[in-house]
């Protein structure tokens, strides 16, 4: 059954390691027949929920009253059935871009918008070695699917990379491969 998929990514760098994975992750879905969108929120000027509660007040397309960049994602998030989350490890958890466009998930509940995302997956690399630095943006990932009524179908996450081109080839055929499973 294909799924309509928004992979969702953090990363700051073009051709960086988590861009590598979310390229492989698209590659695998797309081979699978699912229609995947994909939204760099790492390259956008994304700002944060200011909790205004003014979500949809000016109109059909003003998810955010504050933020015109959050009002091409919001679509997206009205659009998908699974979301997949991209994302370097900033300080144990999200890249502050992708942690606003999270916030701003909000907007669709504040307006009683339609929320079709019944599933959740979680990509992340970073530069640390050891698993337990991944706990907390692993638990946050799953309190949000919990919250939100999501099958959190959990984390792929890969240690040790860093510089550009860190990423191991064999990371990336398994991404594909849980793209085309997914």
């Amino acid at each position: 059954m294909s799924k309509k998929i928004l992979v969702l990514t953090g990363g700051t760098r073009h051709g960086g390691n988590s861009e590598q994975m979310a390229d492989a992750f698209v590659r695998g879905a797309q081979a699978a027949g699912h229609q995947v969108v994909r939204y760099d929120a790492g390259f956008k000027a994304i700002k944060g929920c200011i909790f205004c509660e003014t979500c949809y007040k000016l109109g059909e397309k003003k998810a955010c009253s504050h933020d015109d960049v959050f009002n091409e994602l919001a679509p997206y998030y009205e659009w998908a059935d699974a979301l997949v989350v991209v994302t370097p490890l900033y300080w144990y958890t999200y890249t502050a871009q992708v942690k606003a466009a999270l916030d701003k998930y909000y907007s669709l509940m504040v307006a009683k918008r339609p929320q079709p995302i019944k599933e959740a997956y979680l990509i992340a690399c970073g530069a640390g070695k050891d698993d337990y630095k991944y706990d907390a943006i692993i638990n946050t990932h799953d309190l949000i699917a919990r919250d939100r009524g999501w099958e959190n179908r959990g984390c792929y996450h890969v240690n040790g990379v860093f510089h550009k081109g860190d990423i191991q080839q064999k990371y990336l055929d398994e991404l594909e491969e849980i793209g085309r499973t997914f």
